[in-house]
């Protein structure tokens, strides 16, 4: 359990990382101001009327505004806690829980605890925390960037409130998996490949990026694409329905899967369809994978999986959120997790040690 959080005495605003802080777009919407013309009045720069400084200066006191030095300045007493938040959405997959793993490892690294944060929590007290994967106009996430705890973003989200609070983005380049997926298939004979990805309206883009990839590379390639989504944890029902539309119908003679997990369960009905997956098969049946499970995908020779190194890439997350709590920066950073683009033969990366 965390610590609670100082607080600054009366009358002087609080700071508490549990209750949402007052931004600079607060005060523009209370004001009918632009942000920019509430922004300068508070640090008295730009031209700004001495009047709308005062109305803005004596809005932000009455409201509780903080400005970000302050902020800073209470977050020296830690909590001793980072926290990390996956949408129930996604949780159910075996990459997420392996990138907890690598937060974990890296928080305990620097002498922290990670808390896991789930869809109904209110209140952070920590000294800042991932969103891995946020689907868009998460209550979660808003709640968080309005708690102005430093963020980290595993994943790119949807669009967000200007953060009035240290953030960074460190993703995997989907785009870059998918073609180096299509191309390895290209060279072993493929010539139809279909596509089986996650419905994606809210997020998360992985599944968006995923699937507009693999059409790019069709198009470029002349050839149509045949794609169908799926939900995140489809019935047997739903995926056999999907294999049997991809095999007969569309005749393709690959199919590449995005969601983690759905080769290896759709290995078995593809049996059952006529079709025998076999990587080295020069004239076989091929079935990828671009998140490769680490318990029936990566290994198997009947998936080309990718291992996208779930364990490193929440290691490397976790190093992320330390930084930017430890140096805020100026401006939001932005970096990529780079996945093993060869074909995995075992999923030590993945495993707990």
């Amino acid at each position: 359990m965390s610590r609670r959080v100082v607080e600054v005495p009366k009358p002087e605003p609080q700071y508490d990382c549990g209750m949402p802080a007052v931004t600079i777009i607060d005060l523009a919407r209370e004001l009918g101001l632009s942000k920019t013309t509430v922004s300068d009045a508070l640090i008295g720069s730009g031209r700004v009327s001495e009047a709308t400084r005062q109305r803005v200066m004596t809005a932000a006191q009455s409201m509780g505004y903080v400005s970000n030095r302050a902020a800073r300045s209470l977050r020296r007493r830690t909590t001793g806690a980072f926290g990390l938040y996956i949408p129930s959405e996604v949780r159910g997959l075996s990459f997420y829980m392996h990138f907890a793993f690598g937060a974990a490892d890296a928080a305990a690294s620097v002498g922290r605890d990670l808390t896991l944060h789930t869809r109904t929590s209110e209140h952070f007290q920590v000294d800042g925390a991932i969103v891995i994967d946020a689907l868009d106009d998460d209550p979660v996430v808003d709640r968080m960037l309005r708690a102005a705890i430093p963020i980290v973003f595993a994943g790119r989200s949807g669009p967000l409130p200007l953060p009035a609070q240290p953030v960074g983005t460190i993703e995997i380049d989907h785009r870059a998996v998918v073609d180096f997926v299509l191309e390895h298939l290209k060279s072993t004979g493929t010539r139809r490949p279909g596509y089986v990805g996650l419905e994606s309206l809210r997020g998360p883009h992985w599944a968006a990026d995923s699937k507009s990839s693999f059409e790019e590379w069709c198009l470029r390639e002349g050839i149509e694409p045949h794609m169908l989504l799926l939900p995140a944890d489809p019935n047997e029902d739903e995926l056999f329905a999907a294999l049997k539309k991809l095999t007969g119908e569309y005749a393709v003679d690959a199919i590449v899967f995005g969601p983690q997990g759905l080769a290896g369960r759709a290995l078995p009905m593809l049996h059952s369809l006529g079709k025998t997956p076999d990587v080295h098969s020069e004239h076989g049946f091929r079935v990828a994978s671009l998140a490769g499970d680490p318990v029936s995908e990566l290994g198997s020779s009947q998936i080309f999986a990718v291992d996208l190194a779930p364990r490193s890439f929440g290691h490397e997350a976790m190093d992320f959120l330390v930084e930017v709590s430890t140096a805020p920066p100026s401006e939001p950073l932005h970096r990529f997790h780079a996945a093993n683009l060869h074909r995995a033969v075992d999923a030590s990366d993945a495993q707990p040690s």
